[in-house]
């Protein structure tokens, strides 16, 4: 049987769970007000720094990026797995449908673009999907066996999907990278990006580390503004 990292370490507690009720409902609502008083700026420092980094580390011990100094080319050699290589398969073919479905905005912002690029993309990427895992382990992991288990892990998956449906729908979808409708085309995006968090779930699990979780989202968000000429910039402070 494969190895199950967060099952045997980590312990939420109560306060877990009101913290990933609050980051599941509560945040995205925030941040998407905030969005529409303030710009982007005070949300994403809200979400990252706040609920990714600062709480996910604070109850968790640690956010999962260890560097094993010794063995640097074994540790990432070690996350080449077959769930690995599924999830980054499908990541592919959203890449290759954004190449189709994406509005090209052109280079109107060259240093807004590269600073898109360099910075917000693997700051998303290695980021949000940590407070998405622990609003999810504090439940999962709330009672180790039995039935409560089982319902525990029902409510942390529904927390889990309302967090990525409701960030996405209230704050991300207001100013993010825009799509054209193209038959089959969105359809297949869609389902897809369903899949992939759930992987990461198992992927999370099975290696112990964020480093491949955050290796697929990058590769997305690379691609998205190498092929919009997306600038972030803009939408960062937005008063009045």
């Amino acid at each position: 049987m494969a190895s199950d990292f967060i099952y045997e370490s980590y312990k939420p507690k109560s306060l877990d769970l009101l913290l990933a009720v609050i980051a599941a409902l509560l945040m995205p609502i925030t941040a998407g007000y905030l969005f529409d008083t303030t710009g982007a700026l005070i949300p994403m420092a809200i979400y990252y720094g706040l609920f990714a980094i600062l709480i996910v580390r604070w109850r968790r011990g640690n956010l999962g990026y260890g560097i094993n100094r010794d063995d640097l080319r074994g540790q990432f050699r070690s996350y080449l797995t077959p769930l690995f290589g599924m999830l980054f398969f499908f990541q592919t073919i959203l890449v290759v449908i954004s190449w189709f479905t994406l509005v090209r905005t052109g280079l109107l912002d060259p240093v807004g673009w590269i600073l898109t690029l360099a910075i917000w993309a693997p700051i998303n990427a290695f980021s949000e999907q940590l407070i998405w895992l622990y609003t999810f382990d504090s439940f999962a992991e709330y009672y180790k066996k039995g039935r409560k288990r089982s319902v525990m892990v029902i409510i942390g998956g529904a927390l889990y999907i309302a967090l990525i449906g409701m960030i996405h729908a209230l704050f991300w979808g207001k100013f993010l990278l825009e799509s054209n409708y193209i038959f089959l085309f969105t359809e297949a995006f869609f389902l897809i990006q369903l899949i992939i968090p759930i992987g990461y779930i198992f992927l999370y699990r099975r290696t112990g580390s964020m480093w491949p979780v955050g290796i697929i989202h990058v590769f997305l968000n690379l691609t998205g503004v190498l092929f919009s000429g997306y600038s972030i910039l803009p939408y960062l402070l937005v008063f009045g």
